[in-house]
């Protein structure tokens, strides 16, 4: 009899432990967790530069040859609703070129390198597709600006000699960027990225020297991105 009753207990625990499986199974197949790595091309909207980055100013190739950059970004996304998520996103964007110039006998350089990260939200849009999702991302946070200088400066014999400066600033950043996702199986898909970043600096840190800037540095650019996205 007590057998019997051990059985039907244990019986009793499995059919409930499977019921509560079962139960949890469509939970586990929205992918809670989803984490996207992407790279790419980024093309900075900005007309011109401020007055203090000198090479820019003096080379308009150079200029124009900045506002071409590769772009890296990850995001994390928290799915709240089969269509709404939370998390958050960083980003980064580099572009660097070197002229030479006749006049001072020296290459003149700028490098500049610019860091994003904050909270997103985003939103997956009705399928057309079983293998295909569309989605929108919005966010906003902390955007870091610095450029790294070489420039011909007159030295103490007044003879022109290459100087290395670095230029800092900081400003709120924000962006919105549409994407296209191809399934290939349950937690791995690929996809494409078409966004907008925009942000301005006023100020520029040089040393421990601040610099108002008469012309904002723009920080707005267009990115166009690929990558993979692992959910879980």
């Amino acid at each position: 009899m007590k057998i019997n009753k051990a059985f039907f207990a244990i019986l009793l625990l499995s059919t409930s432990f499977l019921n509560a499986q079962e139960k949890a199974l469509p939970e586990s197949k929205t992918n809670k967790h989803n984490f996207a790595l992407n790279i790419g091309y980024s093309y900075r909207l900005s007309s011109k530069p401020n007055e203090l980055f000198v090479n820019q100013n003096q080379f308009t190739d150079q200029y124009k040859s900045l506002r071409h950059g590769l772009n890296l970004n990850f995001a994390y996304d928290y799915m709240i609703k089969p269509n709404i998520g939370v998390g958050f996103v960083a980003s980064a964007f580099n572009s660097a070129q070197t002229t030479y110039s006749s006049q001072d006998t020296m290459d003149l350089k700028d490098d500049e390198y610019m860091f994003y990260a904050g909270p997103s939200l985003k939103y997956i849009l009705p399928q057309f597709d079983e293998k295909f999702n569309w989605y929108a991302r919005a966010t906003i946070g902390y955007l870091s600006f610095r450029n790294s200088s070489q420039v011909a400066m007159v030295n103490q014999m007044g003879k022109k000699a290459p100087v290395s400066m670095t230029y800092k600033g900081s400003t709120l950043g924000y962006g919105l960027d549409l994407g296209l996702d191809y399934t290939i199986n349950s937690f791995l898909s690929v996809g494409c990225n078409v966004g907008f970043f925009g942000g301005q600096v006023s100020t520029l840190k040089v040393g421990e020297n601040e610099f108002d800037l008469n012309q904002k540095e723009n920080l707005n650019r267009l990115d166009f991105t690929i990558g993979a996205r692992i959910k879980l």
